[in-house]
């Protein structure tokens, strides 16, 4: 009898928070998930939304608790992925495989993006997509050396390296 009645209450509660879910609407998920306010437990529950735009807020969200972030860094729509990579507070750990993401869009997004570590933007400096290489190749974290050996050499990013690294050493660095 007490398991009947354990079942009983286990079904109640989740019927109610099922339907609590149900009962917010797209705009209030958005506006709760953009909330300062919003705690890190309903964060990871709208990492988790079944609509891309409310995951899309979350992977913006510089206050995102690292596990959340590493949660949507294998989020399944490319545009949560390239929001996360453009989060200045994203762990590397949840940065990492979107060096080798399959859509060009996110690896444009790790390229294009100032706070990528150097080490992962040497790594995109070797994608098979030259659009991709070609943002990183300008990005302010290839290492000066780096950036001198690609110049120095003869490939399809030579002469961008070439003007990346003359305004680079025009603005002062050594």
């Amino acid at each position: 009898m007490k398991y009947l009645l354990k079942v009983i209450l286990l079904i109640f509660v989740m019927l109610f928070a099922a339907q609590s879910a149900w009962a917010e609407s797209l705009d209030e998920r958005l506006r709760a998930a953009g909330l300062p306010s919003t705690k890190a437990a309903d964060l990871l529950r709208y990492a988790q939304d079944e609509d891309w735009t409310v995951r899309e807020v979350v992977a913006k969200r510089r206050s995102a608790p690292s596990n959340v972030l590493l949660l949507l860094s294998k989020d399944p729509s490319w545009r949560v992925r390239s929001a996360l990579a453009h989060n200045l507070n994203a762990p590397k750990k949840a940065i990492i495989p979107l060096v080798n993401d399959e859509s060009i869009d996110v690896r444009l997004s790790v390229a294009h993006c100032g706070y990528t570590p150097s080490d992962l933007i040497v790594k995109l400096l070797k994608d098979p997509e030259f659009r991709v290489r070609k943002q990183a190749i300008v990005n302010l974290n290839v290492p000066l050396n780096v950036l001198r050996d690609i110049a120095a050499g003869d490939s399809d990013i030579t002469d961008t390296a070439k003007a990346a690294l003359e305004k680079r050493l025009a603005d002062g660095e050594k």
